[in-house]
């Protein structure tokens, strides 16, 4: 008996201490050495964990030691099958674990391309990562080459219904999809790619164009992962003008008591609709439409409204002598009776004050039309714009200029800022035209020439603010820091943080910390860049520059590759906002600029301007109408209330400025509806139907 417990200890102690062996002492598989490195080491012992395994891995298959590299991604499978970002080690520590990506490469090393794309299909279904997405593609062009088939080529569908479209949509959406069974691997828009992260067999693409009036002939193609191309283009044409209206004659016949009037509709994607105090005139389909009307009338005023057959609307108003029983005032009232004489026409010029007035407004001053028996014109046309004075200040990214020009000769030019808007000559034109404004101050400028030579311009200045809850500064601040970097870290790898804060402020959607200010920080706090990488550091530096997100992460370099990691981090909770990574294989400067710009659209993608209303406050919570598909979880918003700017003078309406009430984090996100905690003291404002935007 005592002989078999001896037995049962020793055989107890032996086990331990192969154990103790296994987890404490170094692995006994011999460490290799190519061109003066040394490949198969880990950082630290050895303890026979996934994360050992996995980190060994990764070291074989730097230096192209294959089978040992599937060997310990193998084990590392066997501890944990997963792959994951900032998987949990010990402790509080962290690491990014992708064991069958990994595997799934150097299988595609080793040629084995069944086994790669089943190890990189795993891992995008467990967790996306773009080196995967990289290397899935390169497997899917090997399998496409070594099955020795013609590709066909990619299929490519609008979803327009004609190649040639006539819009008023502003942007114009590009939509459609791109389909082929060989992947299609790159989309482009007018030459410029879209961003896409790996090929599909089918991709819904959606591109918003901020195209101006005009024609534009817009080329779509696709590219399949076999290098086959199809292209496919649409014509569009951009029209938001209204119809330009132009008044040829207007007679008043006193024995009659009636009214004629004549001119011509013109606008390009085709005059639908004509209506003269109130009643619709008979037209004829097409794009430059004469017309003619006779009529009785009482009326201190005639209007005349014109629509395109997208909506475009220009509408006109000319005031009428108020008693035809008045002596004419205008040589053209005689037509249709008797032509005076020569002295009576002498006498008559004398009292033409102006030519014809045909206002767009009742308050703007009549003129009347100049006789066609009147010596040669000497005055400039006259120049009249709806709603605007010669200075104002708007809270909209354009506006419509509504006009006119009248002279007692034909008008036979007209531009507004060197656009030339004239179709057809005459006495009076109406027109409406669409002014893009850049922030601050804009001049628009409006110039007519009748056919005696006589030139008049008119000039106005507007001014385009922007509302307090779109400017750039009331956006989510931030600031980038430099990267860890691990691996054999090249000098192109040092300068991505300086791309990505290129790229990011490039993008227009965060309020990115300017550099100065940052380092100005590092030198008070005596801290080094290389100190940054610090978690708790690089909080404490975001709160001190007034940042409320930091960008970090991590470059990964390897012989063949570069991997980039970000991710931005909430400086007041410390919480993880969103995870972004690239991945190339070519190393110059303009290959890391672009996966710098490719991170800061998967940051904007992340973080999309959108807004919406409060449906209810409680409390220090409000709901909102942003549901899962509009918003995610930490998410900070603006509250702000909308206020109408009119013009003092004219009552056209400016735009909207507004004024921030609060500010919110989402703290739970519903299929349509999402809440928030308020985070200042302006709660008690806050009520149902003030609005909100993403910061």
């Amino acid at each position: 008996m005592k002989n078999a417990r001896r037995y049962l200890l020793i055989l107890i102690l032996v086990a331990a201490g192969f154990s103790l062996y296994r987890c404490g002492g170094p692995h006994p598989r011999p460490v290799y050495v190519r061109d003066g490195r040394q490949y198969g080491v880990v950082r630290g012992a050895f303890r026979s964990r996934r994360w050992n395994y996995y980190e060994r891995g990764l070291s074989f298959a730097d230096g192209e030691f294959y089978q040992e590299a599937v060997s310990d991604f193998r084990q590392a499978i066997h501890q944990r099958e997963k792959d994951q970002r900032m998987a949990r080690t010990y402790g509080m520590h962290f690491i990014d674990y992708f064991p069958h990506r990994e595997l799934g490469i150097v299988f595609y090393q080793m040629g084995d391309l069944k086994a790669a794309k089943r190890e990189l299909e795993l891992s995008l279904s467990q967790f996306p990562s773009a080196k995967a997405r990289f290397y899935l593609d390169r497997v899917r062009r090997a399998l496409i080459e070594k099955g020795g088939k013609e590709a066909s080529l990619p299929g490519v569908s609008l979803d327009f219904k004609t190649a040639e479209v006539w819009t008023r949509e502003d942007p114009v959406i590009i939509s459609g999809v791109a389909e082929d069974e060989n992947y299609v691997s790159a989309i482009y828009i007018r030459g410029v790619p879209l961003f896409l992260e790996g090929s599909k067999k089918s991709i819904s693409f959606k591109q918003s164009l901020n195209l101006p009036q005009g024609k534009h002939a817009i080329e779509v193609a696709a590219k399949n992962l076999a290098g086959k191309v199809t292209k496919r283009t649409v014509v569009i044409h951009v029209d938001r003008e209204g119809p330009i209206i132009t008044v040829g004659e207007l007679r008043i016949d006193r024995r009659t008591r009636e009214i004629a009037i004549s001119g011509s509709i013109y606008d390009e994607s085709g005059v639908s609709e004509l209506t003269i105090d109130g009643q619709s005139i008979t037209i004829e389909p097409g794009t430059d439409i004469p017309f003619a009307r006779k009529f009785a009338t009482d009326k201190k005023s005639l209007n005349l409204v014109a629509r395109d057959r997208l909506g475009n609307r220009t509408s006109a108003q000319i005031p009428l002598p108020q008693n035809l029983n008045e002596p004419a005032t205008s040589i053209q009232e005689w037509r249709g009776n008797t032509p005076p004489g020569k002295s009576q026409i002498a006498n008559r010029k004398s009292q033409i004050p102006s030519p014809l007035l045909a206002s767009l407004d009742s308050d703007v001053n009549p003129y009347l039309l100049a006789g066609l028996f009147s010596p040669r014109d000497t005055r400039p046309p006259s120049i009249m714009l709806k709603g605007f004075t010669n200075k104002q200040t708007v809270f909209l990214p354009k506006i419509y200029i509504e006009g006119q020009v009248t002279d007692e000769s034909k008008i036979v030019g007209l531009s507004i800022n060197d656009v030339p808007v004239l179709h057809r000559k005459g006495l009076s034109i109406f027109f409406s035209h669409l002014s893009e404004l850049r922030e601050g101050e804009n001049s628009i400028t409006v110039e007519a020439v009748d056919e005696n030579g006589n030139r008049a311009t008119k000039t106005i200045s507007v001014t385009r603010a922007v509302p307090k809850a779109l400017q750039l500064d009331k956006r989510l601040s931030m600031t980038v820091l430099p990267f860890e970097q691990t691996g054999a870290v090249s000098q192109v790898g040092l300068s991505f943080q300086d791309n990505l804060i290129d790229s990011l402020v490039d993008q227009d959607r965060f309020w990115v910390i300017e550099r100065a200010k940052l380092d100005l920080i590092l030198q008070e706090q005596k801290l080094s860049r290389s100190g940054l990488i610090d978690r708790r550091t690089a909080l404490r530096l975001g709160r001190l520059v007034a940042a409320q997100a930091v960008v970090t992460g991590s470059i990964i370099e390897t012989r063949t590759g570069i991997e980039i990691v970000g991710r931005m981090i909430d400086t007041e909770t410390s919480e993880i906002l969103a995870t972004e990574d690239v991945y190339g294989e070519v190393k110059d400067l303009p290959a890391l600029r672009s996966l710098a710009e490719g991170m800061a659209i998967k940051f904007h993608r992340d973080f999309p301007l959108v807004d919406g209303v409060v449906i209810q406050r409680k409390g220090s919570e409000i709901l909102t109408d942003l549901g899962k598909d509009k918003v995610k979880l930490h998410r900070r918003l603006l509250v702000y209330r909308e206020h109408p700017v009119r013009h003092p003078l004219t009552g056209k309406v400016l735009g909207a400025d507004n004024e921030i009430i609060g500010r919110a984090r989402v703290i739970q996100v519903m299929p349509e509806m999402s809440k928030a905690e308020l985070l200042d003291a302006s709660t008690g404002v806050i009520k149902s139907l003030d609005k909100v935007i993403t910061e």
